[in-house]
């Protein structure tokens, strides 16, 4: 999530994402044990080759949260985007056999948010980078209330949902498919760049 806006109402509202990000750090605390982080890098390993995963560990780990953050968010928009790109493409396919507007908002309508096969993946691997984010901060001993990847995940979601996502990420990684964005996350596009 980007700084609330400055101007009447931006540090209320920015006292309200801190205080939502904090409660869902002391609810999710139990989970992100050392017990946690073996179990996940574990997880990770059967997704991306031992390289991959050892190099997210070397130098720069503290800005690499904010990296992943801001990818997960582009491929959640993305996903969005590629919906709504299918719907367009349907509507000019039925225009193109003389369907008239209505079914034309139809044929978009329905290939917009029908879901795509490719859905899922892209869900996954959005969440699978949150997840390597606060695997990185909590390696990193760093505050919770810190990774841009926790304040993505806290602000988006409630804090129960943010805990089954964190739960998930012990299990196989193709189950964090099952947590995609709100469509006004989505429709948001990629995030800011508080914290760590």
């Amino acid at each position: 999530m980007s700084a609330a806006p400055r101007g009447v109402g931006g540090g209320a509202r920015q006292r309200r994402e801190q205080e939502r990000v904090q409660k869902a750090a002391d609810f999710c605390a139990s989970v992100l044990t050392d017990g946690w982080v073996e179990v996940v890098s574990d997880r990770a390993t059967e997704c991306v080759t031992e390289e991959t995963w050892r190099r997210l560990f070397s130098r720069r780990r503290r800005r690499r949260c904010k990296l992943l953050a801001r990818m997960a968010g582009a491929i959640l928009a993305c996903k969005k985007k590629l919906h709504d790109l299918v719907g367009a493409v349907a509507a000019w396919l039925a225009s193109l056999l003389g369907g008239d507007r209505v079914v034309q908002s139809l044929a978009r309508e329905l290939a917009s948010r029908i879901p795509l096969p490719p859905d899922a993946k892209m869900v996954a691997t959005a969440r699978g980078l949150q997840v390597a984010g606060v695997l990185l901060c909590v390696v990193n001993g760093d505050d919770l209330t810190r990774c841009q990847c926790f304040i993505d995940l806290a602000l988006e979601e409630a804090k129960t949902q943010v805990k089954k996502i964190l739960v998930a990420a012990l299990e196989d990684w193709t189950d964090l498919a099952q947590f995609p964005a709100k469509p006004s996350v989505a429709e948001r596009g990629a995030y800011g760049t508080a914290g760590g």
